[in-house]
């Protein structure tokens, strides 16, 4: 019989016809701050293959093991970098790649504009900065809460929020939430502010 015939059928490789050697990194979406180290794995499926490595326009760096090699960037200083493993199995070759991404993330900066005096319009604004890597605007979204007011929330750098000043906020904490989307990952910041009602 066919063996294909078989595999047709079943969805399985015969006893006998091994699954093809797969090569995988992790982490899968590596996602870093502009500046600071990461390191990467690569495994292999099979143990017997003649060439495990990294294909990248970096100086590479890092140390392999049994079934694994890794990669080790001490500095990253480009906001996207094409990064690809690959393993040769006699005559078969697979091959793993990924994007890595950099971000820059400011922690947001909560501010009330002048004295908040009972029974007077206040104003307290957050602004936040994010860069990611180009031609992506930053998936930023800032949120203010607490003081007995309704939440804001805002996409972008900056959120302002105004209100009748009552004297029952005196002493109450305002709170500014700042979430940067990062494919599936978030990366989140929060400040605060008392507010003093006169």
């Amino acid at each position: 019989r066919d063996p294909n015939w078989v595999l047709a059928l079943t969805g399985y490789p015969l006893p006998g016809h091994p699954v093809p050697c797969r090569v995988s990194i992790s982490p899968e979406e590596p996602t870093v701050e502009f500046g600071t180290s990461l390191l990467l794995n690569c495994t292999s499926s099979c143990r017997n293959y003649s060439r495990l490595s990294w294909e990248v326009s970096i100086t590479k760096t890092g140390s392999q093991g049994p079934g694994w090699v890794s990669l080790s960037i001490p500095n990253v200083t480009d906001w996207s970098l094409e990064l690809q493993c690959f393993g040769v199995f006699g005559g078969h070759r697979d091959i793993a790649t990924t994007t890595l991404h950099a971000y820059r993330f400011s922690p947001p900066q909560i501010y009330l504009e002048g004295d908040v005096v009972a029974g007077k319009e206040a104003r307290v604004t957050c602004n936040a900065s994010a860069q990611v890597s180009p031609p992506d605007p930053p998936n930023l979204r800032l949120t203010l809460r607490g003081g007995g007011l309704p939440p804001s929330t805002h996409r972008g750098p900056s959120v302002g929020l105004g209100f009748t000043a009552q004297p029952e906020q005196h002493g109450q904490e305002m709170t500014c939430e700042a979430a940067l989307r990062l494919g599936r990952r978030t990366v989140n910041a929060s400040a605060t502010v008392t507010l003093w009602v006169w």
